[in-house]
């Protein structure tokens, strides 16, 4: 891991000097000398025992991990509202396709920018990317610093739409940018160092790496509370809802105060499921009671923080919704997350590619791949969601951005909808400095 841009403060121990006094006669003076002598000597040598000391001190306190102190980072302000009239004076200047492209995230995994970027980029228009450095086993692309900063360049320049650029950056196991900086600690790691100072200093590291990639969203970090379910527990910050709020509270202020759009997942919480949605199709057999107090409790805790974005995965929650995935259930995110927990920011899709996406719509009637993602997408924005992360594999990708576009061009997605998305998306876009809405 590179360590912070800090350095040790350098002490310099102030040299002795013994002054002699004039030369008297008698040995009661030369006595009296001596004994002054002797006492200097112990003074000067009980000086440098204790400047000695401090320096062990300052050592000490100069490593990596901080000892157990006081946080002494200032909270997140309340961001500026936007005004609406400049929000919608922006998107009435915009194409239909370029109003249905800011609710599209296309998944980018590839060495260099190539022609059949072009397509999303310029025809369908998508307003946001997520960046995999590698997937599913492949090898390590691009391969360099120089090459991600070349690649991610060149996906701004070709996008129509100002782009929200992400990746995974929790540290730990999932540690997108360890191939190019080194590996980074995990979220249970700084919570075991009992100090969540040391979570803002390495969220505040990991926004100085990702500006320089050039990536403005970090879906980080998470929110889940380990309870013992298959989610790896140390990618969680703790094991109740204030362990985590204190900690990922730290970790997603050290993200937004430094210029980095932090995300909070995954609604509606994965601490006790039996397995990982992006494998199977898991059920989060908790009752409303257990819900509200621990797995919608940190959520909750963590909106004082301001979360630019909060990611909804794919889990059924039979206490609220026996029907539907929480990804595609209005109750859960237009009801609870928006209305009884009070978000009002960006809501974004866990990945639609997961198995759960696929053996859930597989249930519901849908046999070709692209139709079943594509449907999936589109009740994902009916329910709430206001960015869908489309799959990395282009045939289901163009699924959901045909879809999407129909949906939309039919009106089963109304305008008044698309523009409740449209609102937080260019808000977003807006606070994190990458466009600049009309004045008049």
């Amino acid at each position: 891991m590179r360590e912070p841009d800090e350095r040790p403060r350098q002490w310099a121990r102030p040299s002795a000097s013994h002054a002699r006094g004039p030369r008297r006669p008698g040995w009661l003076i030369a006595g009296g000398l001596l004994l002054v002598g002797l006492v200097g000597l112990l003074v000067v040598w009980a000086r440098n025992i204790l400047l000695a000391s401090s320096a062990v001190v300052v050592v000490v306190t100069a490593t990596p991990v901080l000892s157990p102190t006081v946080v002494t980072q200032a909270p997140t302000p309340t961001p500026t509202p936007v005004p609406t009239r400049q929000l919608d004076a922006y998107i009435s200047r915009l194409s239909q396709q370029q109003r249905v492209g800011q609710l599209l995230m296309l998944a980018v995994y590839t060495d260099a920018y190539s022609s059949a970027l072009d397509g999303p980029l310029r025809q369908a228009q998508v307003g946001s990317v997520i960046f995999f450095p590698n997937h599913n086993g492949g090898p390590l692309m691009p391969t360099t610093l120089a090459g991600v900063q070349r690649l991610i360049r060149d996906l701004k320049e070709h996008a129509t739409n100002p782009l929200l650029v992400a990746t995974d950056e929790e540290g730990g196991g999932v540690d997108r940018l360890a191939p190019y900086f080194g590996p980074s600690p995990s979220p249970a790691a700084l919570t075991a160092t009992g100090n969540p100072q040391n979570a803002y200093n390495q969220a505040k590291l990991d926004a100085q790496r990702l500006r320089e990639v050039g990536i403005n969203v970090d879906f980080a970090p998470l929110a889940d509370v380990d309870q013992g379910g298959a989610i790896d527990s140390s990618r969680m910050f703790g094991t109740t809802p204030e362990q985590v709020a204190r900690y990922a509270g730290a970790f997603l202020d050290g993200l937004q105060q430094h210029g980095i759009a932090g995300t909070l997942k995954h609604w509606p919480g994965i601490g006790a499921v039996s397995a990982n949605p992006d494998f199977a199709l898991p059920t989060l057999t908790h009752t409303k009671t257990q819900l509200n107090t621990i797995d919608f409790a940190s959520f909750l805790a963590l909106l004082s923080h301001h979360p630019d974005l909060i990611m909804v995965t794919h889990v059924l929650t039979p206490a609220y919704d026996p029907n539907n995935l929480a990804s595609l259930s209005p109750t859960l995110i237009d009801g609870v997350l928006r209305g009884q927990l009070g978000y009002q920011g960006v809501v974004v899709s866990d990945e639609m590619e997961a198995s759960s996406v696929a053996q859930f719509m597989r249930q519901q009637g849908y046999t070709d791949p692209a139709q079943a993602v594509g449907e999936a997408s589109v009740r994902a924005i009916l329910a709430g969601e206001d960015v869908i992360e489309c799959p990395l594999d282009p045939h289901l990708a163009q699924g959901v951005i045909t879809a999407v576009t129909r949906a939309v061009a039919s009106g089963r997605i109304s305008q008044a909808r698309l523009l409740q998305s449209l609102r937080r998306i260019i808000s977003l876009k807006v606070r994190l400095g990458i466009l600049t809405l009309p004045q008049s």
